[in-house]
């Protein structure tokens, strides 16, 4: 199943809440406070893929979130950190703000990386807080509580060459003899719902061609499959 648009959830991780203890030692008076610090939360970072072509990994699941800093402990114990969530995505996939529709990153090129969400501070223990006139604070700091946001993944084949035209002219065929991709070629419109890629092999070099889904007029009115495949044909380079 070919999916190229998808709405999702991403959470980074909560930092760690710091630590309150004193040092209790039987031969040592006035031992001080010793409460460490919490751990930072796990960032959300997106990696494009050239392995995948699709967005179905997200179709069932929605909702991504890091895992939370730990708390500090006594004896000046800082909390473990979260562990950073790796998403992975097709390479030509854009994330966009779902509220404001504003693009936040492009993932174009194989292993690519971005950090969508820096994971949460953890807060200071105790012992941070100790001072000459202070010597003993019986407080500490909260870490701090990220937020969850929903974004939008949309995928942009990448291709060298695109096939634009109109309902069964014969794109599918044409693709189908110049690569040894296997395109389902039929007598009737709209055949091709979803972009075929095929490979083409010259001596020592190669290109790839996108089957693209044929248009109509009155597309952008909602005629035929619509304008909704434009997006296909943007990262072509002809």
């Amino acid at each position: 199943m070919f999916l190229d648009y998808v709405k999702i959830f991403i959470k980074a991780g909560n930092g760690g809440n710091g630590a309150v203890s004193f040092h209790r030692e039987k031969y040592v008076p006035n031992g001080g406070p010793d409460g460490g610090d919490g751990g930072n939360g796990g960032d959300i970072i997106f990696v494009a893929d050239k392995d995948m072509n699709t967005l179905i990994d997200f179709k069932f699941k929605k909702h991504f979130r890091a895992e939370n800093g730990t708390s500090g402990g006594p004896k000046n114990s800082t909390g473990k950190c979260g562990q950073h969530l790796i998403v992975k995505v097709p390479t030509g996939t854009v994330i966009r703000d779902t509220k404001s529709g504003n693009i936040i990153a492009d993932l174009f090129d194989d292993g690519e990386e971005f950090v969508a969400l820096k994971g949460g501070r953890g807060g200071k223990g105790n012992a941070r807080f100790a001072h000459a006139q202070r010597q003993a604070p019986s407080f500490s700091q909260l870490g701090e509580v990220t937020e969850e946001y929903q974004i939008t993944l949309e995928l942009k084949t990448i291709a060298d060459v695109g096939l634009v035209g109109f309902p069964n002219v014969g794109k599918s065929t044409l693709l189908s003899m110049l690569t040894s991709a296997k395109p389902k070629i039929a007598n009737y419109h709209f055949t091709t719902i979803n972009p075929n890629l095929g490979v083409v092999q010259m001596y020592d070099d190669s290109f790839v061609i996108a089957d693209i889904p044929g248009l109509i007029e009155g597309a952008s009115d909602g005629a035929g499959l619509g304008h909704y495949f434009l997006r296909h044909i943007e990262r072509v380079r002809l």
